[in-house]
């Protein structure tokens, strides 16, 4: 299955089926690949609160890439740490909000990655790399139990990204995330009155 398919694929049914042989993405399949990211940012636009940031295609497709064979190389695990770094590079550019949204168009996938790489060890370097992801990418990541390790700013910075990421700590219950103070005052204010409700323990867990 080629990029565009699988991105399509993903997207729609929630499957994945990839090549059991590694090959550099064919250019017709890269452009492609763009018009169906465009049309999936185009979609997911209603689901996000306010005024959304703009599509960055070349992120975009970089995280589609790296999902495809992230899950190519779980299949794969012969592939050694040489052709990890080859076919699984970490994003080139700096993550403003146009990126960190497009790249979670398909980076919002990676607890399902994780699940499916849950028979390797820990200390696996495809397991590590994914784990390098998710921290370098926290608005894909909550409630994966992995704190930031780039700062939240390009979130907190952008009303419709910081409403999103609290809806997603929220729906996760990720504590951790609330150690950011601005994400904490977006999370109180989301709950209201009713913390109770829909996060059962959050004061308590503040106290911990």
């Amino acid at each position: 299955m080629n990029l565009s398919s699988f991105i399509t694929t993903l997207v729609r049914d929630g499957q994945v089926t990839v090549a059991t042989v590694v090959h550099p993405f064919a250019q017709d399949d890269l452009t492609e690949t763009r018009k169906v990211l465009l049309n999936y940012y185009q979609h997911d636009l209603t689901d996000m609160p306010g005024q959304a940031p703009a599509f960055d295609s070349d992120t975009a497709l970089w995280a589609a890439g790296f999902i495809y064979r992230a899950a190519q190389l779980i299949k794969l695990r012969h592939i050694d740490n040489a052709g990890i770094d080859q076919w699984l590079p970490k994003h080139p550019g700096a993550a403003g909000p146009e990126a960190v949204y497009s790249a979670d168009l398909c980076l919002r996938y990676l607890p399902d990655l994780l699940s499916m790489a849950k028979d390797l060890a820990p200390a696996d370097p495809l397991v590590q790399r994914l784990t390098e992801t998710a921290a370098q990418w926290p608005f894909s990541s909550t409630g994966m139990n992995i704190f930031p390790a780039t700062a939240v700013t390009a979130i907190t910075g952008h009303p419709s990204l910081l409403l999103a990421y609290t809806d997603r700590v929220i729906a996760s219950k990720d504590t951790g995330r609330c150690s950011n103070p601005t994400v904490m005052t977006a999370v109180k204010a989301a709950l209201g009155n009713y913390a109770d409700l829909l996060w059962p323990g959050f004061h308590d867990s503040l106290r911990d």
